[in-house]
């Protein structure tokens, strides 16, 4: 008999299928809410607007670039994309955020964090070398 996953591992291991079809050549970043009663409310990928040119296009100054030329971090002036939890945040119903945790492929940027505790979300996990990591907002 299989052993069950719990319920984090369980949403991590989908948010890597949403990341996917991210559109960003350096790092593919996918996110997903689940709300407060625990049921799935939204996704979201880093990219453009539905339409747009995307970086996979190579629209994208920052994704032409080498991580020797643009290190991981740096500043994101010269990209075009949207972060995935933004995606998320502007495709998701305020109710479902109230009180819910969001699942993300990567470590949340510091401007990705202050948006999620203004939308009242309550916790944020992800992994790192494939260890869970979560924070309460």
């Amino acid at each position: 008999m299989s052993v069950r996953p719990d319920v984090d591992t369980y949403w991590l291991d989908n948010v890597e299928g949403i990341s996917a079809r991210g559109e960003c050549r350096r790092s593919k970043v996918g996110a997903l809410l689940v709300n407060a009663m625990g049921r799935l409310r939204g996704s979201g990928i880093n990219g453009v607007a539905p339409g747009e040119e995307s970086c996979l296009d190579g629209a994208c100054p920052r994704g032409l670039l080498s991580f020797e030329e643009q290190p991981p971090g740096g500043s994101y002036g010269n990209c075009i994309a949207v972060h995935a939890e933004n995606n998320l945040l502007i495709n998701s119903a305020e109710q479902d955020l109230i009180g819910g945790t969001v699942y993300i492929t990567r470590a949340p940027c510091d401007g990705c964090l202050r948006l999620l505790r203004i939308a009242h979300v309550s916790r944020v996990v992800w992994r790192v070398d494939g260890v869970k990591q979560e924070m309460s907002l």
